[in-house]
Formats: C-alpha cells, structure tokens, sequence
C-alpha cells in the first residue's frame, strides 16, 4: 500500500488493543495525522534521550487568556511544529476556537507530502 510505506505504521496512541490483546497498529493517513496530533501535544523536551527538540510549545499558552495575541502565538508555534513534521508539505491554515464546552480546539489543514489535504482537529486545553 503506497500510504503506508510514505506514512508509516506505529502503535495507536489511543491505547486501543485488538482481540487477542496486542496493542492496535495504525498505518498510512492515520498514522501520519497521529504523528502529528502526537507532536503536536508533547512539550518539547519531554524526550531528551531521544530527540530534544521533538514536540511543541503550545503546551506553554495552556491557562492563558485566550485573547488575538494568545491565539496568533498558538497559531505560530503549531505552525513551527508542523514545518518540522516530515509528513508535512505544507501548512494551509490553523484555525483555533474556543468550544462549547470551553475547550480549546485547533483545526489544521495542511498539505502532506503526497500533495494530499488533510484536516486534523487537535483539543489543548480548557479555557
């Protein structure tokens, strides 16, 4: 399948577990928009043995106000992160929110690397 070898396969982070018990694999598109999502909610640094520079910092605007300053500066460090991601051609828009339930969600649209769009919708926190 050509999505998975330009993709990948990994382990779900959803911690999902098939019938016999072993941990579910994700592949191709869906493993591409986790390794994003993943990237995305993990604090830089939080893998120094393995790469210090994996993650993002907008675990940083988390308690914030949510104000057009606060939001540009969520926009810029999703956009940083995702200009690191090697699944990612390119970034088409971030567009953060405040949901009914006051949490703070962020759809994304990017282009990956097989000139695919795709959008993937990440919640970080609440407001």
């Amino acid at each position: 399948m050509i999505s998975e070898e330009i993709y990948g396969c990994d382990y779900c982070s959803c911690g999902e577990v098939t019938s016999s018990g072993d941990v579910k694999l994700v592949d191709g598109l869906e493993n591409a928009k986790q390794a994003i999502r993943n990237q995305l909610l993990t604090r830089v640094g939080t893998y120094p043995s393995i790469d210090t520079e994996y993650g993002s910092r907008i675990k940083e605007l988390w308690g914030e106000d949510v104000t057009t300053p606060n939001l540009d500066s969520l926009k810029v460090h999703i956009n940083n992160s995702l200009l690191e991601q090697p699944r990612v051609k390119s970034v088409i828009d971030i567009k953060p929110y405040v949901s009914i339930d006051k949490k703070i969600k962020v759809n994304i649209f990017v282009e990956l690397i097989n000139e695919v769009e795709e959008q993937i919708i990440i919640e970080i926190g609440e407001q």
